[in-house]
């Protein structure tokens, strides 16, 4: 039986972007690879180990002090903080292959200085900081965040393998589901809330934040009028404060933004 302990919000992202019967994913890989990222990055922010200002994740005194122990998030605080003692700062022309979306860290990487993800040693804060466009595009490429994630919910029970033969030899491996009702949950919960007017948590707000920016609503929240939808851009609006110039909700907004865009440059080409 699937594990009945509340699931992380990055965790209720891959869930909404599967279907609960047939198992199909929904959205492509880049746009759920881009949202994954986000939403461990947000995991992240919220839990105090990570800050994001003006493009640049930094991370924090709690992170120095040791990394959390959930294996999907350990390992990219793990990385950050060997990067930043002396690893060496990768050239400009990775930093532009990330913001173009193209894949710079294939087998021949390490030799051009394509990985790890270039450290800025002297920012405005004074801080090492690490540019949140290259992270996002690393951790969508090959399926990296999804990997984290799909490891998480394997653990909880609420995703199962499935290995399917080929016609001509081999076989392939997905992952799925374990039922429609753990896949449709997230959305659900959402719909629900703005169709009887109840206010969503910040982790909602984020989450519905996320459907719109990678395309999932197109599908998990297929069901809202064209009034509820506007309801629901008020939500969430307000629920990361235009207006507040400090504090998570304004680097969960910051982030939904850089996820966005990534999508959407991606989408344009």
């Amino acid at each position: 039986m699937p594990s009945t302990d509340a699931t992380r919000l990055t965790d209720d992202l891959w869930l909404a972007a599967h279907d609960g019967v047939k198992g199909a994913r929904l959205i492509g890989d880049w746009p759920l690879g881009v949202g994954l990222a986000a939403g461990l990055f947000a995991e992240l922010i919220h839990d105090g180990f990570l800050e994001l200002r003006d493009g640049e994740l930094f991370r924090t005194t709690k992170a120095a002090a040791g990394p959390p122990t959930d294996p999907a998030v350990r390992p990219l605080l793990v990385k950050m903080e060997a990067e930043e003692q002396g690893r060496p700062v990768a050239p400009a022309r990775v930093r532009a292959a990330a913001r173009a979306h193209e894949e710079p860290w294939g087998p021949r990487a390490l030799e051009r200085g394509g990985w790890p993800p270039p450290v800025r040693q002297e920012t405005r804060h004074r801080l090492p900081g690490h540019p949140l466009s290259t992270w996002m595009a690393y951790l969508a490429y090959e399926q990296r965040a999804e990997a984290r994630v799909l490891d998480r919910l394997s653990r909880t029970g609420l995703v199962r393998r499935e290995d399917r033969r080929r016609l001509f030899g081999g076989t392939t491996v997905r992952y799925v589901p374990c039922d429609s009702f753990a896949s449709g949950t997230p959305a659900n919960t959402i719909t629900h809330a703005v169709q009887t007017g109840r206010t969503l948590p910040l982790s909602g707000v984020f989450l519905a934040g996320l459907f719109l920016a990678t395309g999932l609503h197109h599908h998990a929240l297929a069901t809202l009028s064209p009034y509820e939808r506007s309801l629901l851009a008020q939500q969430i609006q307000l629920g990361l404060d235009d207006k507040a110039t400090t504090g998570v909700r304004v680097m969960l907004r910051e982030l939904l933004r850089a996820a966005d865009a990534a999508v959407g440059e991606a989408a344009m080409r």
